[in-house]
């Protein structure tokens, strides 16, 4: 790709520092010394270590310095950091890699510097280490979703993946050693300014959504529960503000990110159902049901299935289609490829994203309200789409909340959030008389796999005078988006 194939071998070893108490690495930040070429670099920056960070912005501040050991005075990075750690800091792990670099332009006013890293990172402590084997694009000037072409041309020739962890993040984890499981990652609030368009709104939405994602990936593949939920939690609310701005938006686009998203998202969904019997129906009726021969069958079972499922999980999310699908969608949210042939976006799109706000969340809250008509008589299908609903409205709720007084959505999602638990209850009952067919093969799992949700069935049952009370506080609420200051006013 480069205009002369011209390309630096260089080889770069980078010694990371903290404080005994990790203080650097709790407020995202990162500092290092590198020695290259009989010349000491000091680099502080911010973003690396904050788990809902952008994976595509991060600050930088750079020095050089006299000797191999950090300066926090000095007058670059030096600032960045937090009063007290001079004297104070130590090495954790370095990092030796060879670098090889070309500076490519694949369109006009658009420079890239790209590097192929190669090496190893050592813990300072031990005998802990970990391969290097990565591409870093970096943006020099011009369009970044031109970063995300240049990445899909690469994938046609080599399996590369988008690793959402730094070199520094992965360096402070070796020293955890393998014992520590990889986190699950919550999804951080989505901040929007109302003044700011509505395109740019979803663009920033849509960032931080693939961000969650990738970085429960970790998570998820060492068959940690709560990390193959956060990805599904990532991929609904992708979804969710699709349907919320889809009158805005092409009707093939929207197609088209639903597809994106539908084969990693079933194949999520059967862990997920998995786990929830495992992990939550099955042990909450454990202690009454301790005299049910076949429990331990029907864990056996369960367990079983859950390393098949996770086995999925794991080939999908290592697989060439998930690697594109995820630079697909990187690409059409950074290069806002919803606008015309021109470039150019609609009227709406170009709006401020403060006036359209409480139209989507009125558009989402009028379909909770019609589905909750009549909850007493409502069958199983139908309560299931009020939940879908609900959680539809709560996802849009969370991605615009920033637009709007927090006391006042906080008291709102805090009633949505009982009604969505109860929902959620029901419906995890439901799925996992569904599996059971499947799970329990012989007899004696069988009754105990009915036993167990016969007690959850009693358990709703006893619930259901509540829930409604719950639920007519609900509808009576009043929208918190409806003739209210918003934040920023």
């Amino acid at each position: 790709m480069a205009p002369e194939a011209a390309s630096s071998r260089r080889r770069l070893i980078s010694t990371y520092y903290d404080t005994p108490d990790l203080a650097l690495k709790r407020r995202g930040l990162t500092l290092r010394v590198r020695e290259q070429g009989g010349r000491f670099i000091q680099t502080v920056k911010t973003g690396d270590l904050t788990l809902g960070a952008d994976l595509l912005r991060r600050g930088e501040w750079e020095d050089e310095l006299a000797e191999n050991r950090p300066d926090p005075h000095a007058s670059q990075s030096g600032g960045h950091l937090p009063d007290g750690v001079a004297g104070n800091l130590q090495p954790l792990f370095a990092t030796d890699v060879t670098r090889t670099t070309v500076a490519i332009q694949p369109v006009p006013a658009t420079r890239i510097e790209a590097a192929t890293d190669e090496g190893v990172i050592r813990a300072a402590r031990g005998d802990g280490t970990e391969p290097i084997s990565e591409i870093e694009l970096e943006l020099r000037c011009g369009d970044a979703a031109t970063l995300y072409d240049v990445a899909m041309r690469l994938l046609e020739v080599a399996p590369i993946r988008i690793e959402p962890r730094s070199k520094s993040e992965r360096g402070y984890r070796l020293g955890e050693g393998a014992a520590v499981a990889p986190p699950d990652v919550h999804a951080e609030p989505v901040v929007l300014d109302p003044a700011m368009a509505v395109e740019a709104a979803l663009q920033e939405i849509g960032r931080a959504c693939l961000a969650h994602l990738l970085r429960n990936e970790a998570a998820a593949l060492a068959m940690q529960p709560e990390g193959v939920h956060q990805m599904r939690v990532a991929e609904r609310r992708i979804r969710s503000a699709i349907a919320a701005f889809k009158k805005l938006l092409p009707a093939a686009e929207c197609r088209w990110v639903s597809d994106e998203l539908t084969s990693l998202l079933d194949i999520l969904g059967s862990a997920r159902n998995l786990d929830v019997f495992a992990t939550e129906l099955l042990q909450r009726a454990r202690a009454d049901l301790a005299h049910e021969a076949g429990l331990a069958d029907l864990t056996a079972a369960l367990e079983r299935a859950r390393r098949e499922a996770y086995a999925r999980v794991e080939h999908a999310i290592l697989s060439e289609r998930h690697a594109a699908g995820m630079l697909r969608l990187s690409h059409w949210f950074e290069a806002r490829a919803w606008r015309d042939a021109q470039g150019e976006p609609s009227p709406k799109l170009a709006a401020p994203i403060g006036e359209l706000a409480p139209r989507l969340l009125d558009r989402r809250w009028r379909e909770v309200r019609k589905r909750s008509k009549r909850f007493g008589r409502q069958t199983t299908r139908q309560r299931h789409k009020l939940r879908i609903a609900a959680k539809k409205l709560r996802y849009t709720i969370e991605l615009l909340e920033s637009l709007f007084d927090p006391d006042d959505v906080k008291r709102f999602v805090r009633r949505m959030k009982r009604l969505q638990d109860d929902l959620g209850y029901a419906n995890d009952v439901r799925v996992a008389r569904d599996l059971l067919p499947e799970l329990a093969k012989e007899a004696v799992s069988w009754r105990a796999g009915v036993r167990v949700l016969e007690w959850h069935e009693k358990q709703l049952a006893k619930g259901e005078r509540k829930f409604r009370k719950q639920l007519r506080r609900l509808s009576r609420a009043a929208p918190f988006w409806r003739g209210r200051k918003r934040a920023g006013d």
